[in-house]
């Protein structure tokens, strides 16, 4: 499957928050053999979100996942873009409603907040768009959200780390698995040679193996250590391939060294 990731929120745009959740969904995507196309961070602004999401559904993509703005503050507005940029109308969900309500209730209880009941705030977070299942926090209050556009399933998540994490455990992982594909990653760590001197010999490498993705990545300094790797998703017989490339590139490697060590 193809995905793409949408975080939101003016405050990864100006650095103060670290987009963690991005790589750490990355390393699961491509773990069972699906591809993230593209990664997007836009700010917290109404008409960005619904124009970006409607920029994504033209690649039709089979999973979008969003994280950021869920919250019940003024400028947590995702499921307004979002219900903007779909053409549906926001309402309240019950099911949301209620489950917003108890995570409160038994936060008052046992003393983590003071103030008890349905705020106007709180109950924001239970406005969805039309048309959205509302997906279960079990580690904070404000509900994900799956939707449905055309072929493209929509994941709507907190931008909380660990309630982001908890989510996709919960409910994305699954489906991944359901479609599991093949994802082969091979590499090694080579030193004496510059990455500059290994890249015409690396697109040849390529050439002969257009199906696989060989990427050189300078470790320290210009050329004391560079680490080689290859990848691909869904080849046929891609084991065998990436096995014949890195033998190869270690041959060449090792070529390069001994003609080094001459002169």
């Amino acid at each position: 499957m193809n995905v793409e990731i949408l975080t939101i929120g003016n405050e990864i745009l100006i650095g103060k928050t670290q987009d963690t959740n991005s790589n750490w969904m990355a390393k699961r995507i491509a773990k069972y053999g699906h591809r993230l196309k593209r990664i997007t961070t836009i700010g917290d602004n109404l008409n960005e979100i619904s124009a970006t999401l409607r920029e994504i559904l033209t690649r039709v993509p089979d999973i979008i996942i969003i994280t950021g703005g869920l919250g019940p503050t003024f400028d947590d507005m995702t499921l307004q873009g979002i219900a903007k940029g779909l053409n549906r109308n926001i309402e309240l969900n019950q099911h949301a409603y209620n489950s917003i309500k108890k995570a409160y209730e038994s936060a008052n209880r046992r003393g983590i907040l003071k103030l008890e009941g349905m705020t106007k705030e709180r109950e924001k977070m239970a406005h969805l768009p039309q048309g959205a299942i509302p997906l279960p926090n079990t580690v904070g209050t404000a509900p994900g959200v799956k939707l449905s556009e055309k072929s493209t399933t929509i994941f709507i998540l907190p931008g909380v780390p660990a309630e982001m994490k908890s989510m996709f455990r919960n409910v994305i992982t699954s489906i991944l698995k359901e479609n599991k594909g093949e994802f082969i990653e091979r590499g090694f760590i080579f030193t004496g040679i510059g990455e500059s001197q290994i890249a015409p010999y690396m697109t040849q490498l390529e050439k002969e193996f257009p199906q696989l993705w060989i990427k050189t990545h300078p470790r320290i300094g210009l050329s004391v250590e560079v680490e080689l790797s290859i990848t691909c998703f869904n080849v046929e017989n891609g084991l065998e391939l990436v096995e014949n490339a890195i033998n190869k590139a270690k041959k060449i490697i090792l070529n390069l060294n001994g003609r080094l060590k001459k002169g």
